[in-house]
């Protein structure tokens, strides 16, 4: 009996082992898979396809319908991109474009989405539903071209994958912090149970979310009173005509967080922040968190802890609707944005991938730390010196340095609220028809320009001074032999990351052409009076890398021709491609074009390494200059300046939004960085001419004062005069002519409204051609006192971020404290 019995249990389990087998060979037909995927089942359909696919793995409908299945899914989004594209180039169906779209999109690849979306609406029938969404989905795609400039990276804890109803039990805050809530723990009725509240420490005010008829859901609170609760009070400036959902206010009882659908976010819902104002009673415009706490699918519920620096979100990014994955992050003033490398950057930083830190609850909520192995990811990159940089705020050395650099970066993120805020103003002049609209939000972003603009000098100021008070400090320390490096970064000088595997001889220290060898004859000049040895080194290899760029482009040419048959029609490689006959040649012509592309790459990279590495070093001889010299005939440097700063960061917006890999975004980056360059060289070119006295008149007197040669000027004195000194002294005794105060009512590209220019002074202008744009400037005034009385009067007549200015000889000079008295 016994060994019928067992005989029985292992028929059954070899029975079961076969069952097993066979389900996950599961043979699935071409049709079979079809009905799964017009039924909806994109699940099943996934496994079908796979199965299919791997019995053929290139037929085109095969990868098209998988690539669908694996978006719908949410599941592994790079092959998704990766079959999606191919059964697009293959010409398998005009839809392909739309779903390679969405593909791109939730791969942050949001230049190619745009591509594809642009691609999907060309052929799309008027009657297609899908052409709304991929209309919608291409502005959240320039939304986030916008807000991948520049990212935070974050310190993740703890990634809890977790139930969508049970998501709240995976938050842990202190109990000082205050309580988050399903509804139903709070209100007996009247609201969704299961939505989410938040009531503050105290317990005397209650946030939650509401929805009202024809208004869609919003942002209310209720305040405790004596004999109950008030009644629901609206939040001014946080509820919009989209959804808000919930609330957190931060135990500073001003700064809030919440998440919204509304336009201006990467898809879905976002996580945006806003500061109550208590002048206006009302908080500030939101402005949306940014990459990676926002992604293209659903990112909400914000709670920080900051009395154990921690902080907690929700999102379905990784995936389907039926669970969320909740992540625990490091909260501290370490926590702050920077600049993105490449793509490959984006991807990994909004994948939220766990770090080395780890930490564990205690019994009343409090956060321990159990384990800090890796070292500290940087807080942000600060370079001190040429091989010192800084990563975090213990590096420093002085306690002055500390406190400036942190200063620099309080100002650096007020100027990234209030230029994401510019951004939106912009956003909305474009999109509304009402001139009355229009007339405010013009005033609206001159305003916020003038303040936007106004930051800048103050960040490269204090930026500047930390840098010179703790190069003061390492000085002293190395001199006294008590300086150590232990916490320091050391940066590698030898080669940047980008250019590891750039094959230039190293024989060739310093190369050039014959063309670029007779511009080299001026430069060498300027280089030679103004920069140290190891400056000159720096500004050679600059120019060297240049050169190497030019060279690599002509052979890409080269090899994109051989790619094209070398023929003179005008078609696309990709065209040619298509027309191959032979394998051979297919494959040949292939590889030329993955190597063109490959050459263009490194070719811009090198452009781009050069022009930044010359940007730094002609900033700071620009900036020390300044401010080492006042005197106002060196208002040309300043100009200089500024002007190569705008076009600077005009550059960096077109590369910042991930576009490091995008030739035709990155060459346009580059030719930008150039022309920043050749206003500085110019300008310091200028500024070598005056000192040597050669044939330049920045002013009538300077003749009177230079002396014919820069060593006439060394023989006068038996120190070596630096050449900021020099101009200082052959200056110094020009005398103030006559200035003329004028107040700048705005930089516009059409005429001013007319109402409003008529309540105030005579106006004026000066055009500025390269950009297409035109000063306006009301008034003329013999003092700056004189401005001063009509200012009140031209801001509220329509121009309040109208500021005075002064001219001297016609020339708008810097309007220094002294100009003001």
């Amino acid at each position: 009996m016994y060994n019928l019995r067992s005989l029985i249990l292992v028929f059954i389990f070899i029975a079961g082992l076969l069952q097993m087998g066979m389900a996950q060979d599961r043979t699935y037909s071409a049709q079979e898979a079809l009905a799964l995927f017009k039924d909806g089942d994109y699940a099943e359909a996934e496994k079908a396809y796979a199965a299919l696919l791997k019995r053929n793995d290139r037929d085109l409908k095969h990868n098209y319908y998988y690539g669908i299945c694996l978006l719908q899914n949410n599941n592994d989004i790079s092959q998704a991109v990766k079959r999606l594209k191919y059964a697009a180039l293959k010409g398998v169906s005009r839809d392909a474009f739309y779903y390679l779209g969405r593909a791109y999109q939730l791969s942050y690849q949001f230049d190619e989405a745009i591509k594809q979306y642009e691609r999907f609406l060309k052929y799309a029938s008027a009657s297609d539903i899908r052409n709304e969404k991929a209309i919608k989905y291409q502005q959240e795609c320039e939304y986030g071209l916008q807000q991948s400039a520049k990212i935070f990276s974050l310190t993740v804890y703890q990634r809890d994958t977790i139930p969508a109803e049970d998501f709240l039990n995976a938050y842990h805050p202190a109990n000082d912090v205050g309580k988050v809530m399903h509804n139903e723990a709070f209100f007996e009725s009247g609201l969704d149970p299961k939505g989410i509240l938040y009531l503050t420490e105290r317990g005397d005010e209650v946030y939650f979310t509401l929805t009202k008829e024809e208004q869609g859901e919003g942002i209310y609170k209720m305040e405790k009173l004596l004999d109950g609760w008030s009644e629901s009070l609206a939040l001014d400036g946080i509820n919009s005509e989209f959804n808000e959902r919930h609330p957190f206010l931060l135990i500073d009882g001003s700064t809030i967080f919440f998440s919204s659908n509304r336009e201006g976010g990467l898809g879905g819902y976002d996580l945006y922040k806003a500061n109550y104002d208590a002048e206006s009673k009302s908080f500030s415009q939101p402005v949306n968190m940014g990459i990676p706490f926002n992604s293209p699918k659903d990112d909400f519920l914000f709670v920080a802890d900051e009395f154990n620096s921690v902080a907690w979100f929700a999102s379905n990014r990784e995936t389907n609707d039926s669970t969320l994955i909740v992540y625990a992050i490091k909260w501290d003033d370490t926590v702050v944005k920077n600049f993105v490398e490449d793509i490959n950057h984006v991807r990994s930083e909004a994948a939220l991938p766990l770090s080395a830190e780890s930490y564990s609850y205690g019994v009343n909520g409090e956060i321990k730390q159990t384990d800090v192995n890796a070292a500290k990811q940087p807080a942000f990159r600060f370079m001190v010196a040429d091989t010192l940089e800084y990563t975090q705020m213990e590096h420093f050395k002085n306690t002055g340095a500390k406190a400036t650099f942190a200063e620099a970066m309080k100002l650096q993120h007020q100027k990234d609220s209030l230029s994401a805020l510019m951004r939106q103003k912009r956003q909305a002049y474009a999109r509304t028809n009402s001139d009355n609209e229009r007339a405010m939000l013009v005033n609206d972003i001159l305003s916020l320009e003038k303040k936007v603009y106004g930051l800048d000098d103050a960040i490269e100021s204090s930026f500047y001074q930390a840098r010179l008070i703790e190069i003061e400090e390492v000085k002293k320390l190395v001199a006294a032999g008590t300086y150590s490096a232990s916490v320091q970064v050391k940066k590698n000088g030898a080669k940047d990351k980008q250019l590891q595997d750039i094959l230039i001889p190293e024989e060739y220290t310093f190369y050039t052409d014959e063309e670029f060898a007779r511009q080299l004859e001026e430069l060498e000049k300027m280089y030679s009076l103004l920069f140290s040895a190891e400056e000159i080194k720096q500004l050679h290899r600059a120019d060297s890398l240049y050169i190497w760029g030019n060279i690599l482009n002509l052979e890409s040419s080269k090899l994109l021709e051989m790619a094209n048959d070398a023929t003179d029609e005008a078609e696309s490689v990709i065209a040619v491609l298509r027309q191959k006959d032979s394998l051979e040649e297919e494959g040949q012509a292939r590889a030329n074009v993955d190597k063109a592309n490959e050459l263009k790459e490194t070719a811009l990279k090198l452009y781009h390494e050069s022009l930044d590495s010359k940007y730094k070093i002609y900033s700071n001889k620009l900036r020390e200059t300044l401010i080492a010299n006042t005197v106002d005939d060196l208002s040309f440097l300043e100009e200089a300046q500024a002007g190569s700063r705008e076009y600077y960061k005009e550059a960096m917006e077109l590369i910042d939004p991930i576009m490091g890999y995008d030739l035709n975004g990155y060459e346009k980056s580059g030719a930008v960085k150039r022309t920043a360059v050749s206003i500085q060289e110019q300008s310091l070119i200028t500024y070598t001419k005056v000192i040597r006295g050669e044939d330049i008149k920045p002013g009538k007197e300077v003749e009177k004062h230079v002396p014919k040669t820069y060593q006439e000027l060394q023989g006068t004195d038996s120190e070596t005069k630096a050449p900021a000194k020099v101009v200082e002294e052959a200056f110094k005794k020009e005398s103030t002519k006559a200035l003329l105060y004028k107040i700048q009512i705005g930089v516009f590209r059409n005429e001013p409204n007319a109402a409003a220019v008529s309540k105030i002074p005579p106006i004026s202008k000066v055009e500025i051609p390269s950009k297409g744009l035109t000063k306006y400037f009301a008034g003329e005034y013999p003092s700056y006192t004189e401005a001063q009385k009509d200012i009140d009067q031209v801001q509220i007549s329509g121009f309040p971020g109208a500021f005075i200015v002064v001219f001297k000889d016609g020339k708008q000079i810097n309007l220094t404290e002294e100009l003001k008295k």
